[in-house]
């Protein structure tokens, strides 16, 4: 193994090489508790890894135990997106949709594998160089990947326990009586939290009371469209309301303009009248008018959340 290139809450990251030059990341577990217990991670991090090999997410090539020590081998990236802040004249809006476009794919494949990230942020998700073999001097096309599963839970086993940075807790777990429920929609407010730090150019960290005020969807606002939009919609508190999928974040942050969205009333109560079932354009006859995006959410920003009577101090 060769020198550190990593840590994290539960291990430490060594870059290292194997027989056919195959740049390497050796992850060791810390002994942060009893040897059944760290085993038990290794095994659990390792199944998911296999279970959730996509193209854009970090490969796993091995996994060993060595003199009580659990190591997981994985492709090793090139840098994690906090480094791509350090650089010159960085531009934000330049990178957002190809780091998005390799993000939401990755995300939206753990989703449909009924599984949530829990810890994406900007030291997860990695820029990798694809190899060209026939040119060694040549670094190669960049792409982004999405990695540590380490704390990735079933939809069945998420709680508020799972999540560990303070300043990325989405609103949910800090009042879930509020807010709503905890569900996979917690990785969607974790990828408008990290596309609104490239967007701005720097990482950002809230307080828990700026996280429940509404502070990141207030910043996304600002961003000129439609990142506006997107971001706005996915950093919202309330769950209900946030995007619901990384497949309609990606459609978000690619639309010319707002998206014209049904209330959840409107969604709820339409019913197509028979007439309408019979006709050649099918149920989508005589349905209500969806109404603006920014109309929708200029009401919700004076009137607050309708369902719980109170005033949301103009947020979602």
């Amino acid at each position: 193994m060769g020198e550190q290139i990593g840590e994290g809450h539960f291990g430490l990251v060594f870059g290292c090489l194997d027989v056919w030059n195959n740049n390497l990341a050796a992850k060791v577990l810390k002994p942060l508790g009893p040897y059944d217990k760290v085993k038990a991670s290794a095994l659990a991090e390792l199944q998911k890894l296999l279970l959730l090999r996509h193209p854009h997410i970090t490969y796993v090539f091995d996994a060993f135990e060595f003199r009580d020590t659990f190591y997981i081998i994985t492709e090793r990236c090139y840098c994690p997106l906090t480094s791509l802040l350090t650089l010159d004249q960085f531009d934000g809006l330049v990178w957002l949709k190809p780091i998005a476009r390799c993000l939401l794919q990755a995300v939206h494949y753990v989703h449909i594998n009924q599984y949530a990230h829990q810890d994406i942020h900007l030291g997860n998700v990695f820029a990798a160089f694809a190899k060209n073999e026939m040119n060694a001097e040549d670094p190669g096309a960049i792409q982004f990947k999405l990695g540590d599963l380490g704390v990735a839970k079933l939809f069945s086993e998420i709680d508020a326990t799972n999540t560990r940075a303070l300043w990325m807790l989405p609103p949910e777990i800090l009042e879930p009586s509020e807010f709503g429920p905890l569900d996979h929609r917690m990785d969607i407010y974790h990828c408008g939290l990290l596309f609104l730090h490239l967007a701005l150019g720097r990482e950002l960290q809230f307080t828990a009371e700026e996280i429940k005020a509404g502070k990141p969807r207030e910043l996304a606002i600002q961003l000129p469209a439609p990142f506006s939009f997107a971001l706005e919609k996915a950093l919202r508190r309330h769950v209900s309301y946030r995007t619901a999928s990384a497949m309609e974040l990606w459609r978000d942050m690619n639309s010319p303009e707002p998206m014209q969205t049904p209330t959840p009333a409107e969604q709820l109560h339409f019913q197509p009248s028979p007439e309408a079932l019979a006709s050649p354009d099918g149920a989508m006859q005589g349905a209500p008018e969806a109404p603006d995006h920014a109309q929708f959410a200029a009401q919700e920003d004076s009137q607050g959340d309708s369902r719980s009577g109170t005033i949301d101090g103009g947020n979602l």
